[in-house]
């Protein structure tokens, strides 16, 4: 069912998101020139959502009800996983791109439902496609600031402050006097 619902790799290309994300570009566009028109000059941060969170509210999880949805996805089709996590990953890149070259000036990546997913799952999963993200936007936009928020999984923190994000995003679990610490010198804590 889901190589019939999900383009082949092939089509996630700048065409598929523009096609059904042209909005958010023309968005874009409109901010940068309404900014311009009234002497705005602060950044515009372009987002997204993360490929985990894409695929837990995809295979029907909710942060309030059935919660669980998503771990017994991944437990149960593992390798169907991978292969949408993987496309997700290449739409995410290619989506965050486009709010680059239409005028955001900085990135921010949102894994907003990282407290539904085990430190296993989570490094295993998410943690690559976090990473290949990191790699293929900072390959491509090396001055452009990129921004990681992994909510409820502060437990990764460390780990994407390797990654090559410029700042990573800190939610209310995480301890403010050890912070610092954990991400070292590599990046900036917001």
């Amino acid at each position: 069912d889901m190589k019939e619902r999900v383009p082949s790799k092939d089509k996630l290309n700048v065409d598929f998101v523009n096609d059904k994300l042209g909005h958010v570009m023309e968005s874009v566009r409109l901010i940068r020139k309404q900014m311009k028109e009234e002497g705005i000059s602060i950044p515009l941060i372009g987002f997204s959502a993360a490929p985990w969170t894409l695929l837990f509210y995809m295979v029907g999880g909710s942060s309030k009800k059935k919660q669980h949805i998503g771990m017994e996805w991944l437990h149960s089709h593992p390798e169907a996983s991978r292969e949408l996590l993987d496309s997700l990953t290449t739409i995410v890149i290619e989506y965050m791109a486009q709010q680059v070259e239409n005028g955001a000036h900085m990135l921010q990546l949102f894994e907003a439902m990282g407290m539904m997913i085990e430190q296993p799952e989570f490094n295993e999963f998410a943690m690559p496609c976090l990473k290949k993200i990191a790699d293929e936007l900072k390959g491509r936009y090396p001055d452009v600031p990129l921004m990681v928020f992994s909510r409820g999984a502060s437990f990764a923190n460390e780990e994407l402050s390797k990654l090559g994000y410029d700042v990573v995003t800190i939610d209310g679990s995480v301890d403010r006097s050890t912070a610092r610490d954990v991400v070292g010198g590599r990046t900036g804590l917001q």
